[in-house]
């Protein structure tokens, strides 16, 4: 079963006005799609944070495969 990293994001603006991406939360877990990856990192999120509704807290889900990337680099 695949590998997923998925990070949670957060876009802040600092006292310039300049945005800068913050991670809100990371969770690396084994799933047989990106959108099953999703679900359960949105759900582990949630109930991380106590809330129903991950968005509260992020603005956008990353969601990479270590497993993808290796051997796209040939490892």
């Amino acid at each position: 079963m695949p590998s997923f990293d998925v990070r949670f994001i957060k876009t802040v603006c600092d006292d310039t006005g300049h945005e800068h991406r913050a991670c809100q939360a990371t969770f690396t877990l084994d799933a047989g799609s990106l959108t099953e990856a999703a679900q359960r990192a949105e759900a582990d999120f949630c109930r991380q944070k106590h809330v129903h509704d991950w968005t509260i807290f992020a603005d956008a889900i990353e969601i990479r495969s270590p497993t993808a990337l290796m051997r796209a680099w040939g490892g």
